[in-house]
Parts: structure tokens; sequence; C-alpha cells
């Protein structure tokens, strides 16, 4: 059975919202007993990547930067200022179409002229913009920073660098600390909550006498994503368990590494778990094949079980920049299915 994701991802249904008024300046947001932050008059001090930092209790000018929040943060309904709208797929409307945010552009060459110019409150920073950390608090000194890099030695400069903790844990961080910032702690656990459900449906579904393959597509190659560190791939391995059918060290490159077509091959996966990284960022472009097409009209492949059974599941097209908590737990359900629907 093919599993396939075509054109905006499947989004879990959003947490209700509750209609919250504004408190009036000065007023003190109350915090729920399991809360870890604490409050000072109309300040709270909550813990981010690199330790303690006073915020505002009630944020309203709000910048974002780490693509892991984008979602969470439209299903709560948060405004925000400033944001790399670039890298935010449209599929995430509240943002991408919001012509009122400054928006800063790309992380390889950031505008964060735009950043100031949006004055904000709070400014909340992580992942592909972990790097700009410093030349944000040079450019708004004043202005309280987190900095979601939970899973970052904030000490390397290597993009490359092994994680220092799991996807898994690095979302849940994520996720409850952002509760704690909007005041959403409950919904933030029922995000965590659903996330691991949907592993261990895919657990529970899952035959560890079948071999897996992970992959990553990019520029028309097929590459290599290895179990634990290979992008957005690798940590599905840790997380459900699985058997790798070529079990090699790799790199947390954003384009995988190289491997043939003949060593997937020789390695007989009974699936493959593969990310389309141009579906996201150059589907449009004429030369553009999708994964499934490089995988299964690859002659090399052809006698691969996975092929053969159509046991190819792709990540969701607009993975490459989301990689959030609901992606996963929507890549964790769609996992089950497919290995449920194989039994």
């Amino acid at each position: 059975m093919r599993t396939l994701f075509r054109g905006n991802r499947r989004r879990l249904a959003p947490v209700a919202l509750a209609a919250t008024a504004f408190l009036a300046a000065g007023s003190l947001v109350a915090c729920s007993d399991d809360d870890d932050s604490s409050t000072d008059g109309d300040t709270r001090t909550v813990t981010d990547a690199r330790g303690e930092v006073e915020i505002p209790a009630d944020p309203q000018r709000v910048a974002a930067f780490d693509n892991r929040i984008f979602q969470v943060l439209e299903d709560w309904d948060i405004d925000l200022v400033s944001a790399p709208v670039t890298l935010i797929p449209d599929s995430i409307t509240k943002y991408h179409d919001d012509t009122d945010i400054h928006d800063t552009g790309s992380h390889r060459e950031p505008n964060l002229e735009e950043l100031v110019a949006a004055d904000p409150d709070l400014i909340i920073t992580g992942y592909r913009y972990s790097s700009q950390y410093d030349d944000m608090k040079e450019l708004l000194p004043d202005t309280p920073i987190l900095d979601l890099s939970f899973d970052k030695d904030l000490e390397s400069t290597d993009e490359d660098a092994p994680a220092t903790q799991s996807t898994e844990d690095t979302l849940k961080d994520i996720t409850s600390l952002i509760g704690e910032v909007f005041d959403k702690n409950d919904e933030a656990e029922d995000l965590i909550s659903a996330f691991d459900e949907a592993k261990d449906r895919g657990k529970e579904a899952y035959n560890s006498d079948e071999t897996v393959m992970g992959l990553v597509t990019s520029g028309g190659d097929i590459n290599y994503a290895a179990p634990s560190t290979g992008r957005s791939v690798g940590p599905i391995f840790d997380m459900l368990g699985l058997t790798p059918s070529y079990d090699h060290e790799g790199s947390t490159n954003h384009q995988g590494d190289d491997i043939s077509v003949e060593a997937i091959a020789d390695s007989r996966p009974d699936w493959i778990i593969v990310l389309d990284r141009d579906a996201a960022i150059s589907a449009d472009e004429p030369e553009y094949h999708s994964a499934h097409e490089l995988i299964a009209d690859s002659e090399a492949l052809k006698n691969v079980p996975a092929v053969q059974d159509d046991h190819i599941i792709l990540l969701p097209n607009d993975f490459y920049i989301t990689e959030d908590i609901e992606a996963y737990t929507e890549v964790l359900n769609s996992v089950a299915d497919a290995f449920e629907a194989a039994k």
C-alpha cells in the first residue's frame, strides 16, 4: 500500500480556543500550580535553552522565527509582528498571507532591520534562526529573547553538529515552553498527549521483523537518512523502534547523505520512509521529480520489497519547513495506518 501526502498536509483538528480578554496594563497573569514559570508584576520568568528569561506576562507584539512553532501559534490564534514569512508554508495562512508581518526572509541572509522596525515586546527564535540570536540581542538589547534550541550545542557553529537531545524531547520542551508563554498549558499538554498516542499506535502496529530504510530526496538525488540523526526521517526510527535495513552512521545534513541505489537495493528494506525536500522548496520547477517517482521508477530498486509492495511512506510535502509536534504526530499516525493496513 502506498501512503502518499499531496498538497497541503492534513492538519490536526485545532485545539479549541477560549476567548480571552486582554488584561489591563500592570495586571498579573495567573499561572497554574504545575507551571514552571514564576511571575513578578507584569512579567514572568521562564526557562529556555539558555536559562531563565524574564518576559512580558501577556506579550502583545510577538516576533517568532522557529519553524517548529508556527502551526501551534496559528492554532492558538497568536498574532505576530515579525517572522521569516519566506520560510512559512502557505498552508499556515494566518502568517503566510499576512502582509503586515515584517518579513525578515531566509535565515541565510536575514533582514533583521525588519525585526527592529516591528518593535516586538518578545522574540522567540531557534532552529534555522538560532545563529541570529547574538545579532538580535545586539539590535534589541532591551527586548527579551527566547531560544528554543534545546537540541543544539549553543557554543558550536556547525549547523550539522549532532543534536544534544532527541527530537521527541525537543518537541515536547518547545511545546511546553510556548504553552507557558501564552498561558496555554492545557493545550500544550493536549498536543503532547496526541503525539504520545500516535507514537504508541505506530509502535503497536509495527512488525519488528520488517526492516525500514530512511531516505531524503533532494535535487533529483536519492540520499540516505540515517536512524536517529537523518534529517526529519531519522528521529522516526527512535520514536517507533524501527529496525533499519541499512544501519550506517549519517549526518543531520538537510539533503541527506550520499548512498548508491545499489546499496539501498542490497539492503532490501520492507518499508521506505522518505522526506521529499524539494516538494517544500521547488515543486513548481520544471525539473522537479517527486520522491515517489525517483524511487518507484528506479530500475535498480525495482526488486526491493518496499517498492514491489508499494510500501513507500512519504512525509507531507511541507514537512521540511514545518517539523513541528503536529507534523510528527500526523506522520506517526500515517505510519501506523500503513503498518496496520499491511497486516
